[in-house]
Protein backbone atom coordinates (compact mmCIF):
# COMPACT_ATOMS: atom_id res chain seq x y z
CA UNK A 1 0.00 0.00 0.00
CA UNK A 2 1.38 3.28 -0.84
CA UNK A 3 2.52 5.36 2.13
CA UNK A 4 1.69 9.37 2.89
CA UNK A 5 3.78 12.17 3.79
CA UNK A 6 3.03 14.68 6.11
CA UNK A 7 4.78 17.99 4.02
CA UNK A 8 2.08 20.34 2.97
CA UNK A 9 3.06 20.03 -0.45
CA UNK A 10 1.59 17.19 -0.65
CA UNK A 11 -1.65 17.39 0.23
CA UNK A 12 -3.33 16.26 -2.97
CA UNK A 13 -1.07 13.05 -3.28
CA UNK A 14 -2.22 11.91 0.66
CA UNK A 15 -5.79 12.35 0.09
CA UNK A 16 -5.26 10.15 -2.81
CA UNK A 17 -3.10 7.68 -0.21
CA UNK A 18 -6.39 7.72 1.83
CA UNK A 19 -8.66 6.95 -1.33
CA UNK A 20 -7.21 4.13 -2.26
CA UNK A 21 -6.60 2.54 1.39
CA UNK A 22 -10.16 2.64 2.03
CA UNK A 23 -10.62 1.20 -1.68
CA UNK A 24 -8.47 -1.73 -0.51
CA UNK A 25 -10.19 -2.15 3.05
CA UNK A 26 -13.50 -1.79 2.07
CA UNK A 27 -13.82 -0.33 5.14
CA UNK A 28 -11.54 1.62 7.93
CA UNK A 29 -11.15 4.21 10.80
CA UNK A 30 -9.24 7.23 10.89
CA UNK A 31 -7.02 5.80 13.38
CA UNK A 32 -6.10 2.38 10.77
CA UNK A 33 -6.02 4.88 7.86
CA UNK A 34 -3.42 6.70 10.08
CA UNK A 35 -1.48 3.49 10.69
CA UNK A 36 -1.80 2.32 7.56
CA UNK A 37 -0.75 5.34 5.31
CA UNK A 38 2.26 6.54 7.67
CA UNK A 39 0.32 10.02 7.99
CA UNK A 40 -0.14 11.39 11.64
CA UNK A 41 -3.96 11.29 13.14
CA UNK A 42 -4.49 15.02 12.65
CA UNK A 43 -3.86 14.90 9.06
CA UNK A 44 -5.57 12.17 8.29
CA UNK A 45 -8.74 13.38 10.26
CA UNK A 46 -8.29 16.77 8.53
CA UNK A 47 -8.06 14.95 4.54
CA UNK A 48 -10.97 12.60 5.80
CA UNK A 49 -13.42 15.26 6.87
CA UNK A 50 -12.42 17.23 3.19
CA UNK A 51 -13.20 14.39 1.69
CA UNK A 52 -16.68 13.52 3.40
CA UNK A 53 -17.43 16.88 2.36
CA UNK A 54 -16.50 16.65 -0.83
CA UNK A 55 -19.18 13.72 -1.57
CA UNK A 56 -16.53 10.94 -2.04
CA UNK A 57 -16.30 9.19 1.32
CA UNK A 58 -19.26 8.17 3.57
CA UNK A 59 -19.65 7.37 7.44
CA UNK A 60 -20.95 4.19 7.61
CA UNK A 61 -21.32 3.72 11.59
CA UNK A 62 -19.50 2.98 14.40
CA UNK A 63 -17.19 -0.10 15.40
CA UNK A 64 -16.48 -1.53 19.08
CA UNK A 65 -13.10 -2.89 19.25
CA UNK A 66 -11.74 -3.18 22.11
CA UNK A 67 -11.68 -0.57 25.14
CA UNK A 68 -12.28 3.21 24.66
CA UNK A 69 -15.19 3.98 22.49
CA UNK A 70 -16.17 3.15 19.72
CA UNK A 71 -14.53 3.92 16.55
CA UNK A 72 -16.71 5.56 13.22
CA UNK A 73 -16.11 3.86 10.51
CA UNK A 74 -15.57 5.53 6.39
CA UNK A 75 -16.06 3.98 3.38
CA UNK A 76 -15.89 4.99 -0.27
CA UNK A 77 -18.35 6.57 -1.54
CA UNK A 78 -19.99 4.84 -4.34
CA UNK A 79 -21.86 7.91 -5.53
CA UNK A 80 -19.14 10.68 -5.43
CA UNK A 81 -18.01 10.05 -8.72
CA UNK A 82 -18.44 8.64 -12.14
CA UNK A 83 -16.41 7.54 -14.89
CA UNK A 84 -17.29 5.95 -18.46
CA UNK A 85 -15.65 2.96 -20.19
CA UNK A 86 -15.98 2.44 -24.19
CA UNK A 87 -13.81 -0.39 -25.60
CA UNK A 88 -13.96 0.08 -29.35
CA UNK A 89 -12.65 -3.44 -31.08
CA UNK A 90 -12.78 -4.54 -34.51
CA UNK A 91 -16.31 -6.42 -34.13
CA UNK A 92 -17.61 -4.97 -31.17
CA UNK A 93 -17.91 -2.07 -28.73
CA UNK A 94 -18.92 -1.60 -24.92
CA UNK A 95 -19.65 1.44 -23.55
CA UNK A 96 -20.39 1.57 -19.31
CA UNK A 97 -21.28 3.36 -16.72
CA UNK A 98 -19.01 3.17 -13.54
CA UNK A 99 -19.39 4.27 -9.81
CA UNK A 100 -16.80 5.47 -7.72
CA UNK A 101 -17.08 1.80 -5.90
CA UNK A 102 -16.02 0.09 -9.18
CA UNK A 103 -19.88 -1.28 -9.82
CA UNK A 104 -21.20 -0.84 -13.33
CA UNK A 105 -24.40 0.63 -13.44
CA UNK A 106 -25.20 1.00 -17.21
CA UNK A 107 -24.24 -0.56 -20.17
CA UNK A 108 -24.48 -0.34 -24.29
CA UNK A 109 -22.88 -2.44 -26.42
CA UNK A 110 -23.20 -3.41 -30.31
CA UNK A 111 -22.11 -6.06 -32.97
CA UNK A 112 -20.87 -5.32 -36.11
CA UNK A 113 -18.95 -6.87 -39.30
CA UNK A 114 -15.99 -4.19 -40.37
CA UNK A 115 -14.82 -1.53 -38.16
CA UNK A 116 -16.19 2.28 -40.07
CA UNK A 117 -14.62 4.82 -37.92
CA UNK A 118 -17.62 7.07 -38.59
CA UNK A 119 -19.89 4.37 -37.25
CA UNK A 120 -17.67 4.18 -34.15
CA UNK A 121 -17.41 7.44 -33.21
CA UNK A 122 -21.44 8.65 -33.62
CA UNK A 123 -22.42 4.94 -31.49
CA UNK A 124 -20.05 5.81 -28.86
CA UNK A 125 -20.86 9.50 -28.98
CA UNK A 126 -24.53 8.31 -28.35
CA UNK A 127 -23.71 5.52 -25.80
CA UNK A 128 -21.83 8.54 -23.82
CA UNK A 129 -24.67 10.63 -24.15
CA UNK A 130 -27.28 8.01 -23.12
CA UNK A 131 -25.41 6.62 -20.31
CA UNK A 132 -25.32 10.73 -18.96
CA UNK A 133 -28.87 10.86 -19.27
CA UNK A 134 -28.90 8.05 -16.53
CA UNK A 135 -27.59 10.42 -13.97
CA UNK A 136 -29.07 13.55 -12.82
CA UNK A 137 -27.30 16.75 -12.91
CA UNK A 138 -25.85 16.82 -9.88
CA UNK A 139 -24.67 13.52 -10.35
CA UNK A 140 -23.26 14.19 -14.24
CA UNK A 141 -21.06 16.68 -12.72
CA UNK A 142 -19.19 14.21 -10.52
CA UNK A 143 -18.43 12.36 -14.33
CA UNK A 144 -14.34 12.63 -14.29
CA UNK A 145 -14.06 11.51 -17.73
CA UNK A 146 -14.37 8.90 -20.62
CA UNK A 147 -11.85 6.06 -20.80
CA UNK A 148 -10.94 5.46 -24.30
CA UNK A 149 -9.82 1.25 -24.63
CA UNK A 150 -8.67 0.22 -28.11
CA UNK A 151 -6.45 -1.70 -30.23
CA UNK A 152 -3.56 -0.30 -31.48
CA UNK A 153 -2.92 -0.42 -35.31
CA UNK A 154 -6.62 -0.21 -36.52
CA UNK A 155 -5.63 -0.44 -39.80
CA UNK A 156 -3.66 -3.80 -40.00
CA UNK A 157 -4.88 -7.15 -40.36
CA UNK A 158 -7.00 -6.04 -43.54
CA UNK A 159 -7.06 -9.68 -45.17
CA UNK A 160 -8.57 -11.35 -41.96
CA UNK A 161 -10.90 -8.40 -41.54
CA UNK A 162 -11.77 -8.07 -44.91
CA UNK A 163 -10.92 -4.81 -44.79
CA UNK A 164 -10.76 -2.14 -48.37
CA UNK A 165 -7.64 -0.54 -48.48
CA UNK A 166 -9.67 2.76 -48.35
CA UNK A 167 -10.72 1.96 -44.86
CA UNK A 168 -7.35 0.62 -43.70
CA UNK A 169 -6.12 4.47 -45.01
CA UNK A 170 -8.52 6.12 -43.53
CA UNK A 171 -7.80 4.29 -39.67
CA UNK A 172 -4.04 4.81 -40.17
CA UNK A 173 -4.49 8.27 -41.04
CA UNK A 174 -7.26 8.50 -37.87
CA UNK A 175 -6.65 9.72 -34.40
CA UNK A 176 -9.60 8.70 -32.91
CA UNK A 177 -9.52 9.88 -29.03
CA UNK A 178 -8.67 13.18 -30.85
CA UNK A 179 -11.75 13.19 -33.03
CA UNK A 180 -14.09 11.85 -29.97
CA UNK A 181 -12.94 14.92 -27.71
CA UNK A 182 -14.50 17.34 -30.39
CA UNK A 183 -17.96 15.41 -30.20
CA UNK A 184 -18.11 14.95 -26.26
CA UNK A 185 -17.41 17.65 -23.26
CA UNK A 186 -15.26 15.21 -21.07
CA UNK A 187 -11.67 14.09 -20.61
CA UNK A 188 -11.02 11.02 -22.82
CA UNK A 189 -7.50 9.04 -21.32
CA UNK A 190 -6.62 6.50 -23.77
CA UNK A 191 -5.57 3.09 -23.29
CA UNK A 192 -4.74 -0.46 -25.43
CA UNK A 193 -7.71 -1.98 -25.32
CA UNK A 194 -5.91 -5.18 -23.70
CA UNK A 195 -3.57 -3.49 -21.37
CA UNK A 196 -6.54 -2.25 -20.39
CA UNK A 197 -8.30 -5.77 -19.49
CA UNK A 198 -5.58 -6.61 -17.52
CA UNK A 199 -5.89 -3.02 -15.84
CA UNK A 200 -9.37 -4.56 -14.68
CA UNK A 201 -8.21 -7.80 -13.93
CA UNK A 202 -5.48 -6.41 -11.92
CA UNK A 203 -8.11 -3.58 -10.10
CA UNK A 204 -11.05 -5.97 -9.72
CA UNK A 205 -10.06 -9.70 -9.95
CA UNK A 206 -7.37 -11.88 -9.66
CA UNK A 207 -4.99 -9.21 -9.62
CA UNK A 208 -5.98 -8.76 -5.66
CA UNK A 209 -3.65 -11.98 -4.94
CA UNK A 210 -1.63 -12.72 -8.07
CA UNK A 211 0.82 -9.66 -8.81
CA UNK A 212 2.95 -10.92 -11.85
CA UNK A 213 0.92 -12.36 -14.70
CA UNK A 214 0.80 -12.15 -18.00
CA UNK A 215 -3.02 -10.90 -18.99
CA UNK A 216 -4.08 -13.12 -22.60
CA UNK A 217 -7.84 -11.95 -23.99
CA UNK A 218 -8.93 -13.82 -27.08
CA UNK A 219 -10.91 -11.00 -29.01
CA UNK A 220 -11.37 -10.82 -32.97
CA UNK A 221 -7.06 -10.88 -32.78
CA UNK A 222 -6.11 -12.04 -29.10
CA UNK A 223 -3.78 -9.58 -27.10
CA UNK A 224 -2.20 -9.35 -23.97
CA UNK A 225 -1.00 -7.15 -21.11
CA UNK A 226 1.73 -7.78 -19.03
CA UNK A 227 1.25 -7.36 -15.18
CA UNK A 228 4.96 -6.96 -13.07
CA UNK A 229 5.11 -6.84 -9.10
CA UNK A 230 1.06 -5.10 -8.85
CA UNK A 231 1.67 -2.78 -12.08
CA UNK A 232 0.68 -2.66 -15.50
CA UNK A 233 3.61 -2.99 -17.39
CA UNK A 234 3.47 -1.00 -20.56
CA UNK A 235 6.75 -0.58 -22.25
CA UNK A 236 8.43 2.02 -24.41
CA UNK A 237 5.82 1.99 -27.05
CA UNK A 238 2.70 1.27 -25.27
CA UNK A 239 2.65 -2.42 -26.73
CA UNK A 240 3.94 -4.72 -24.25
CA UNK A 241 1.68 -7.96 -24.67
CA UNK A 242 1.63 -7.74 -27.93
CA UNK A 243 0.91 -11.38 -28.40
CA UNK A 244 -1.15 -11.34 -32.12
CA UNK A 245 2.45 -11.07 -33.59
CA UNK A 246 4.23 -14.12 -31.81
CA UNK A 247 5.82 -15.99 -33.65
CA UNK A 248 4.38 -19.77 -33.68
CA UNK A 249 4.44 -23.15 -35.64
CA UNK A 250 2.05 -23.17 -38.32
CA UNK A 251 -2.24 -24.12 -37.54
CA UNK A 252 -3.48 -27.52 -37.47
CA UNK A 253 -7.06 -26.83 -38.82
CA UNK A 254 -7.47 -27.84 -42.24
CA UNK A 255 -9.65 -24.76 -42.20
CA UNK A 256 -6.71 -22.62 -42.21
CA UNK A 257 -4.92 -20.83 -45.26
CA UNK A 258 -1.82 -21.99 -46.95
CA UNK A 259 1.23 -20.86 -44.77
CA UNK A 260 3.30 -17.69 -46.78
CA UNK A 261 6.39 -17.43 -44.51
CA UNK A 262 8.51 -19.56 -42.71
CA UNK A 263 6.42 -19.13 -39.40
CA UNK A 264 2.84 -18.43 -38.41
CA UNK A 265 1.46 -15.66 -36.03
CA UNK A 266 -0.37 -16.18 -32.51
CA UNK A 267 -3.21 -13.89 -34.36
CA UNK A 268 -3.50 -16.32 -37.07
CA UNK A 269 -4.49 -19.17 -34.49
CA UNK A 270 -5.55 -18.12 -31.07
CA UNK A 271 -8.08 -15.67 -32.35
CA UNK A 272 -12.17 -14.93 -32.85
CA UNK A 273 -11.94 -14.42 -36.37
CA UNK A 274 -10.27 -17.88 -37.12
CA UNK A 275 -12.83 -19.76 -34.90
CA UNK A 276 -15.37 -17.99 -37.03
CA UNK A 277 -13.87 -18.95 -40.41
CA UNK A 278 -13.56 -22.74 -39.13
CA UNK A 279 -17.44 -22.79 -37.91
CA UNK A 280 -18.39 -21.95 -41.66
CA UNK A 281 -15.71 -23.88 -42.93
CA UNK A 282 -17.68 -26.61 -41.32
CA UNK A 283 -21.09 -25.27 -41.99
CA UNK A 284 -21.97 -23.39 -39.22
CA UNK A 285 -21.66 -19.91 -40.42
CA UNK A 286 -21.54 -16.93 -37.63
CA UNK A 287 -21.03 -13.10 -38.35
CA UNK A 288 -20.48 -12.55 -35.03
CA UNK A 289 -19.60 -14.29 -31.94
CA UNK A 290 -22.62 -13.51 -30.05
CA UNK A 291 -24.02 -16.06 -32.57
CA UNK A 292 -22.33 -19.32 -31.20
CA UNK A 293 -24.40 -20.42 -28.49
CA UNK A 294 -27.30 -20.86 -31.04
CA UNK A 295 -25.18 -23.37 -33.08
CA UNK A 296 -24.18 -25.07 -29.77
CA UNK A 297 -23.94 -28.41 -29.19
CA UNK A 298 -24.58 -29.00 -33.23
CA UNK A 299 -20.63 -27.17 -33.58
CA UNK A 300 -19.36 -28.23 -30.52
CA UNK A 301 -16.78 -31.08 -32.50
CA UNK A 302 -15.37 -27.92 -34.41
CA UNK A 303 -15.15 -25.99 -31.41
CA UNK A 304 -12.96 -28.59 -29.82
CA UNK A 305 -11.21 -28.63 -32.97
CA UNK A 306 -10.09 -24.96 -32.57
CA UNK A 307 -9.68 -25.19 -29.03
CA UNK A 308 -7.04 -27.48 -29.79
CA UNK A 309 -5.29 -25.56 -32.14
CA UNK A 310 -5.61 -22.51 -30.61
CA UNK A 311 -4.08 -24.33 -27.13
CA UNK A 312 -1.24 -25.37 -28.61
CA UNK A 313 -0.19 -21.99 -30.16
CA UNK A 314 -1.11 -20.42 -26.53
CA UNK A 315 1.26 -22.77 -25.19
CA UNK A 316 4.12 -22.20 -27.31
CA UNK A 317 3.67 -18.13 -26.71
CA UNK A 318 3.44 -18.73 -23.20
CA UNK A 319 6.64 -20.74 -22.67
CA UNK A 320 8.34 -17.91 -25.25
CA UNK A 321 6.70 -14.69 -22.39
CA UNK A 322 7.83 -17.28 -19.43
CA UNK A 323 11.30 -17.10 -20.79
CA UNK A 324 11.73 -13.42 -21.25
CA UNK A 325 9.50 -12.50 -17.55
CA UNK A 326 9.28 -15.22 -15.00
CA UNK A 327 5.81 -15.36 -14.59
CA UNK A 328 3.33 -16.04 -11.62
CA UNK A 329 0.34 -17.03 -13.15
CA UNK A 330 -0.84 -16.52 -16.93
CA UNK A 331 -5.13 -15.25 -16.69
CA UNK A 332 -7.29 -16.33 -19.72
CA UNK A 333 -10.10 -14.31 -20.78
CA UNK A 334 -11.67 -13.78 -23.96
CA UNK A 335 -15.15 -12.48 -25.52
CA UNK A 336 -16.52 -15.66 -25.66
CA UNK A 337 -19.32 -17.85 -23.99
CA UNK A 338 -18.25 -18.81 -20.17
CA UNK A 339 -17.27 -22.17 -21.08
CA UNK A 340 -15.37 -22.21 -24.22
CA UNK A 341 -13.09 -20.12 -22.18
CA UNK A 342 -13.30 -22.88 -19.58
CA UNK A 343 -12.30 -25.38 -21.72
CA UNK A 344 -9.86 -23.64 -23.62
CA UNK A 345 -7.91 -22.92 -20.14
CA UNK A 346 -8.60 -26.62 -19.15
CA UNK A 347 -6.86 -27.76 -22.40
CA UNK A 348 -4.22 -25.22 -22.11
CA UNK A 349 -3.39 -26.65 -18.46
CA UNK A 350 -2.72 -30.13 -19.92
CA UNK A 351 -0.45 -29.17 -22.98
CA UNK A 352 1.47 -26.35 -20.43
CA UNK A 353 2.29 -29.28 -17.52
CA UNK A 354 2.47 -31.79 -20.54
CA UNK A 355 5.31 -30.07 -22.64
CA UNK A 356 6.98 -27.52 -20.54
CA UNK A 357 10.68 -27.60 -21.40
CA UNK A 358 13.82 -28.02 -19.30
CA UNK A 359 14.47 -24.51 -17.77
CA UNK A 360 11.44 -22.73 -17.16
CA UNK A 361 9.12 -23.00 -13.98
CA UNK A 362 5.32 -23.87 -14.67
CA UNK A 363 3.15 -20.46 -14.54
CA UNK A 364 -0.54 -21.18 -13.33
CA UNK A 365 -2.88 -21.01 -15.66
CA UNK A 366 -6.04 -19.03 -14.35
CA UNK A 367 -9.18 -18.17 -15.81
CA UNK A 368 -10.20 -14.26 -15.57
CA UNK A 369 -12.87 -13.49 -14.15
CA UNK A 370 -14.51 -10.57 -16.19
CA UNK A 371 -15.21 -11.63 -19.53
CA UNK A 372 -16.34 -9.72 -22.47
CA UNK A 373 -16.47 -6.43 -20.49
CA UNK A 374 -12.71 -6.50 -18.87
CA UNK A 375 -11.72 -4.04 -21.87
CA UNK A 376 -14.36 -1.36 -20.94
CA UNK A 377 -14.52 -2.04 -17.47
CA UNK A 378 -10.56 -1.26 -17.95
CA UNK A 379 -11.14 2.07 -19.87
CA UNK A 380 -13.40 2.80 -16.64
CA UNK A 381 -10.90 2.42 -14.28
CA UNK A 382 -8.54 4.75 -16.39
CA UNK A 383 -10.20 8.47 -15.25
CA UNK A 384 -10.46 7.27 -12.04
CA UNK A 385 -6.88 6.29 -11.98
CA UNK A 386 -5.98 9.84 -13.32
CA UNK A 387 -8.11 11.62 -10.81
CA UNK A 388 -7.62 10.16 -7.19
CA UNK A 389 -4.71 7.31 -7.75
CA UNK A 390 -1.36 7.77 -5.58
CA UNK A 391 1.28 7.50 -8.45
CA UNK A 392 4.18 9.05 -7.96
CA UNK A 393 3.92 11.57 -10.89
CA UNK A 394 1.30 13.40 -9.11
CA UNK A 395 3.39 13.53 -5.80
CA UNK A 396 6.32 14.91 -7.89
CA UNK A 397 4.42 17.72 -10.20
CA UNK A 398 2.47 18.38 -6.50
CA UNK A 399 6.24 18.90 -4.90
CA UNK A 400 7.09 20.81 -8.43
CA UNK A 401 4.65 23.37 -7.62
CA UNK A 402 5.63 24.11 -3.85
CA UNK A 403 9.26 24.38 -4.89
CA UNK A 404 8.03 27.25 -7.53
CA UNK A 405 5.95 29.09 -4.63
CA UNK A 406 8.89 28.57 -1.91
Amino acid sequence: MSKGSNSSGLRRYNERVLISALRSLGLASKFELARLSNLTPQAVTRIIDDLESAGLVEQRGKLQRGLGQPSTMYSINARGAFSIGVNVGRNDIQILLMDFGGDVIGKVAHEFNVPNPDFLLEKVEQGVSYLQGSLSEEERARLVGVGLAMPWFMGGWQQELNMSDELAARWNSLKFDQELATRISLPIFLENDCSAAAIAELQFGLGRQVKNFLYVFIGTFVGGGVVLRGNLESGVHGNSGALASMPVSPSTLDSAPPLTGPFDVLANRASIYVLRRHLNARGFPINNISELPGVLPQAQQAVDEWIDDCAQALTFGIFSATGVLDFEAIVLDGNLPREIVAQLVERLRAMVANLTPTGVYLPEILTGTLGVDARAIGGAILPFYANFSPDTTVMLTNQASADQRS
